[in-house]
């Protein structure tokens, strides 16, 4: 993967390659400085994922979607959800 690691000059002078890099192949980009303030760049998309993720995690629901996954009584209707309870 060190072929996705740029310093701040080379990925200054490759930035609008390396937007379409990441919107393209979704793989993230570091920016690696040697001062240890390294950034990485990724799609909004990806970033929006990410997001999504976190809230989804903090607010529990990420943990009723696993017990779900783990439930082994069978099949539960969309319309059985409690949606607002989640």
């Amino acid at each position: 993967m060190m072929d996705n690691v740029y310093t701040p000059t080379n990925a200054r002078k490759n930035f609008y390659g390396l937007l379409k890099k990441v919107n393209d192949s979704h793989t993230p980009v570091t920016i690696a400085s040697s001062k240890n303030e390294d950034a990485v760049l990724i799609s909004k998309s990806d970033w929006d994922a990410i997001q999504e993720t976190m809230y989804l995690e903090n607010s529990g629901v990420g943990k009723v979607v696993r017990e779900r996954e783990r439930d082994n009584s069978g099949f539960t209707d969309v319309d059985d959800i409690d949606w607002d309870k989640l």
